[in-house]
């Protein structure tokens, strides 16, 4: 995308900071590649993710980076600290990319984090 496309779009584009409230109730966070969204209501909340994750095998391996990844020290302190966040009480996981299980959080089993799908 050109110069040209970006400022025909100025007018009409909202940038955001990471931590900010975008909505009531919605936070954006940002780490460069990446946007996750979390959405909170009383004591719930739900974590998009989006692109930050591709496969439930990277919660076992925040390291495992992707091609979006423009910093992948960036963005493996990322992942885990979200792979921490999904194992809160009251937090709900969805990982677009995740096939079939998108909803669930993390548990710990003997070989690390893992994902565990929750049906909504």
């Amino acid at each position: 995308m050109g110069k040209a496309e970006i400022d025909a779009m100025a007018t009409k584009v909202r940038t955001v900071t990471d931590g900010q409230e975008i909505f009531p109730g919605v936070r954006v966070g940002l780490i460069p590649g990446h946007t996750a969204y979390e959405i909170a209501s009383g004591e719930q909340r739900l974590i998009a993710f989006g692109d930050a994750m591709h496969s439930p095998i990277q919660i076992s391996h925040s390291e495992w980076s992707a091609a979006p990844d423009h910093d992948t020290a960036q963005s493996t302190d990322f992942c885990r600290q979200l792979v921490a966040d999904l194992q809160e009480p009251g937090i709900i996981g969805f990982g677009i990319h995740f096939a079939d299980m998108v909803f669930g959080h993390t548990g710990q089993d003997d070989n690390g984090p893992t994902w565990r799908p929750i049906d909504i």
